[in-house]
């Protein structure tokens, strides 16, 4: 029995929430008098907290909406990781000198409906609402990116993250034109089920799989399609504009753009992977094809984080090190996809859930110190770990969870992925990405050397340090260590959302 407009529109009530919620936050922006920014940042917060109250709200089982809009428990999950990212860049933006504290309040509204794009791109396999939901997350990232008026940095970032945008977009759009004349349909499940069926050969008329006729055309398009994926998630060669980007953007920007869409991203991928990708169940060609396509996912994949780690050797600038750093992890996120099994998607969704608790604590301490020192160079820091030993320690905690040291959630975060790439006979990207853990260690490790290696006489305070700042940090680092020896409860969960891909 066909659903309800009314049933519907309950269906996609989390993401209806996070938009009224963005658009009470412009109009209380423009009446309240002062435009004080903090009471913004508070309407969002509650637009955050009702959009995930509205998302556990939902039943738990599978549905579609409008024709559109998958509801399931991993749009779910997803949906939870973007609004817990969200929550903690408000809290970010209340603690940044970066952003003004009055007549910004349209920062909320932007970062809001960058949500609202997040929410859609995970919980869809329907290409054109794919596409508008990512152009939605983009239009307002591109914004955010050159919030900071006046900064010649910021402007920059944003010219350099559109430009780069529409021409990943317009490539990715020629890809799915090219599978929509294939099919004829906008689903990609339903394209995935026309390819499985058969068609008449063109030489000798007979029926064949219908992959073995559009095959060559469905790898163009498909490859073509990955480019928009592999933009979001800067992955090489479509890397180049994050380091520009996540130095000129905002911090509590740079910190949206390298968790909450890059998390994002991946869930679009993982989705859009599992319902396109083709199965041995449509024939030799496909068998041999998805084969293909999973080396040149695991190339991508060596390729990316080698590049992102030997660049970040290189940097003195702190959130350009976590740019290439950010690169470098979208590189062993990668490994999973790379599988194209459930295990190693799951492994893949474990991996940006560690990523989250070490990325969001690494960006909160570039505000803090930031904040404190004037400066976002590594040698800013010198001293800083005896001035400032709390948030140094969390620092350090963060530093080892990055590099894949135990017992830290970064640690079991690989070594899920090395023993999933492993076991899908990737030994060799087992062994890139082991010795790319060894480079991160040198980088990693000169900011541990300038918080503790120079003496405290050297530590420049000029700004008084913000406590609920160190307070996030410190829920980040319980979060970093608990994870680590236990982490069956998100394992379990990871697990149980990709079973709904497949």
């Amino acid at each position: 029995m066909p659903s309800t407009y009314a049933e519907d529109l309950a269906r996609i009530l989390p993401e209806t929430v996070l938009a009224l919620g963005a658009c009470f936050a412009l109009v209380a922006d423009l009446l309240w008098k002062g435009r004080e920014s903090r009471r913004v940042g508070t309407i969002a917060l509650i637009a955050i907290a009702a959009s995930v109250f509205a998302l556990l709200r939902q039943e738990p089982r599978p549905a579609i909406a409008f024709g559109m809009v998958t509801v399931d428990g991993f749009g779910a999950l997803f949906k939870v990781f973007v609004a817990a990212t969200l929550a903690v860049v408000v809290l970010f933006a209340h603690s940044s000198r970066e952003l003004p504290r009055h007549g910004a309040g349209e920062f909320y509204f932007l970062l809001l409906s960058a949500g609202v794009g997040a929410y859609f791109l995970v919980s869809t396999t329907n290409l054109l609402l794919l596409v508008l939901a990512l152009e939605l997350l983009g239009l307002a990232s591109y914004v955010l990116a050159g919030f900071a008026k006046g900064d010649r940095r910021s402007a920059e970032a944003a010219l350099k993250y559109l430009v780069f945008g529409a021409a990943a977009t317009g490539v990715m759009l020629f890809g799915l034109s090219i599978l929509f004349g294939l099919t004829g349909s906008l689903d990609a499940r339903e394209m995935a089920s026309i390819l499985a069926g058969k068609a008449a050969d063109p030489a000798s008329g007979e029926a064949v799989d219908r992959f073995r006729v559009a095959g060559p055309a469905v790898a163009i398009a498909v490859v073509l399609a990955f480019v928009g994926f592999g933009y979001k998630v800067s992955a090489v060669p479509f890397h180049w504009w994050a380091p520009d980007v996540y130095e000129g953007a905002p911090t509590p920007v740079t910190t949206f753009l390298a968790v909450a869409s890059k998390g994002a991203a991946f869930g679009a991928l993982l989705r859009f992977s599992a319902a396109l990708l083709p199965s041995p169940a449509m024939g030799e060609g496909a068998a041999a094809f998805s084969g293909k396509l999973g080396s040149l996912l695991a190339l991508i994949s060596a390729v990316t984080m080698t590049l992102g780690n030997l660049a970040a050797l290189r940097q003195t600038n702190l959130k350009r090190l976590l740019a290439y750093s950010s690169i470098a992890h979208a590189g062993y996120t990668l490994m999973g996809v790379a599988t194209l099994e459930p295990g190693g998607f799951e492994t893949s969704v474990f991996y940006l859930f560690a990523y989250y608790f070490m990325n969001l604590g690494a960006f909160g301490a570039v505000i803090y110190f930031a904040r404190s020192t004037g400066n976002e160079d590594i040698d800013s820091l010198r001293g800083l770990g005896w001035r400032a030993p709390f948030v140094s320690g969390c620092v350090v905690v963060f530093l080892l969870s990055l590099v894949g040291i135990p017992p830290t959630v970064g640690f079991f975060g690989k070594w899920y992925l090395f023993l999933a790439a492993w076991n899908a006979g990737f030994g060799w990207l087992t062994v890139v990405a082991a010795l790319n853990a060894v480079v991160s260690l040198f980088y990693y490790f000169r900011i541990v050397k300038a918080l503790y290696f120079s003496p405290e006489s050297e530590a420049v305070f000029h700004h008084r340090p913000v406590p609920s700042l160190a307070a996030i940090l410190g829920l980040l680092t319980v979060g970093t260590f608990w994870f680590g020896p236990f982490p069956e409860t998100i394992r379990a969960a990871c697990a149980e959302s990709v079973r709904f891909l497949f």
